[in-house]
């Protein structure tokens, strides 16, 4: 993991990779600014039309009038906001980013392993694995809807079901690009190794930093597809690797 997280970390800072990491994060800013901005105004708006039209005397007036039912009202509008727009942000820069990968990958295997690729992975099957995983994600998604009233689990609910969402996507991004048809079966008839699911975790709570997700999201692609090749493939980088023209 210390080498693939060297090599990963060197590759991100070429011209080239620096280049590409400026296009989801361009992309992505824009989204992320104007949804901040209609999130945070729906909000407000939402709650002051709801105690607004509260009838004198009753439970919801009666509520709003302390100071700290306001302050905890607005603290939780905010994170909640605060959480959709990071990460339908980041989600956004994942769509970016898998016009990329296939480059990232190529020039990877070009530059340390030169592994030849036969008999790609279908459009159609990774479109097809991409379906599978946002019904799941939509079942999972129903269920900690569940929790929503209940305080702080939802949030941390809600966190874990995104984490399946970014995971699966990251993870079928990278194995379609570069895994041929067989291995791309092989990979799937099991879970996911240790080394994956914990690669990215840490993506994900790095993702959590507003912007951060954004521009290191070449990054997360370029660490996992050194992964893949040293751990599922079993190939050995060329530490002498080919220069960039």
């Amino acid at each position: 993991m210390t080498e693939v997280f060297s090599l990963a970390l060197k590759d991100f800072f070429t011209k080239k990779f620096l280049k590409f990491s400026l296009v989801p994060l361009i992309l992505s800013f824009f989204l992320f600014v104007i949804l901040a901005y209609f999130a945070f105004n729906f909000l407000f708006e939402y709650f002051d039309a709801l105690f607004a039209n509260a009838e004198e005397g009753s439970f919801l007036a009666w509520l709003y009038s302390f100071a700290i039912f306001q302050f905890i009202l607005a603290l939780l509008g905010i994170m909640s906001a605060s959480f959709l727009v990071v990460f339908a942000s980041v989600f956004f820069a994942i769509l970016v980013v898998s016009f990329l990968t296939p480059f990232i990958c190529k020039e990877i295997n070009a530059k340390y392993y030169q592994h030849e690729l036969k008999d790609e992975v279908s459009f159609f099957k990774a479109l097809f694995k991409m379906l599978v995983i946002f019904v799941k994600f939509l079942l999972l998604f129903g269920c900690a809807c569940l929790l929503y009233l209940v305080p702080f689990v939802n949030l941390f609910v809600f966190y874990l079901v995104f984490y399946y969402l970014f995971h699966k996507l990251l993870i079928l991004d990278v194995a379609s690009s570069m895994l041929n048809d067989n291995e791309f079966k092989a990979f799937y008839a099991k879970s996911s190794p240790l080394e994956f699911k914990l690669s990215t975790l840490v993506f994900y709570l790095i993702s959590s930093v507003p912007l951060a997700g954004l521009f290191l999201q070449v990054f997360f692609v370029i660490f996992l597809t050194h992964l893949f090749y040293q751990k599922v493939l079993g190939l050995k980088a060329n530490l002498s690797p080919i220069k960039e023209h």
